[in-house]
């Protein structure tokens, strides 16, 4: 995120004498965040896909609920879905209708801000007839 300067002095007092000037710098990071998810392993094609999730920031709080994206990957490609809105208990739910048999991959990611890190986080699902 970057550094912060701090700046020591002190001005003396009856049996002290004043201390200089002391200048320190430290590295600042962003604080982290992460994404869990709960998928089934397996479902058929025609009951849907749905996954429970939960996004969690360290530090300072977000100032409204989080946006987060979701992409799914399967034979026939990778496209992006709809995003999510985490909820103010930081939970979210995705639900989604296959368009083909095989595994499907889903990836939820949210790409920080000036204070909290980027996270990612995936799951498959095995669609079956």
């Amino acid at each position: 995120m970057g550094d912060a300067t701090y700046r020591i002095s002190f001005l003396g007092d009856l049996t002290h004498r004043p201390a200089e000037d002391v200048t320190t710098t430290v590295s600042v990071g962003k604080a982290p965040t992460s994404i869990a998810l709960t998928a089934p392993e397996e479902v058929p094609i025609d009951s849907g896909v749905k996954i429970a999730g939960t996004f969690t920031a360290q530090g300072k709080a977000l100032p409204e609920r989080a946006v987060l994206a979701v992409e799914r990957s399967d034979r026939l490609g990778t496209g992006r879905l709809s995003s999510v809105t985490v909820a103010a208990d930081g939970t979210f739910t995705i639900n989604d209708i296959p368009r083909t048999r095989r595994k499907v991959t889903y990836t939820v990611s949210w790409p920080g801000d000036d204070l909290h890190g980027a996270s990612t986080a995936s799951a498959t699902v095995l669609v079956t007839h």
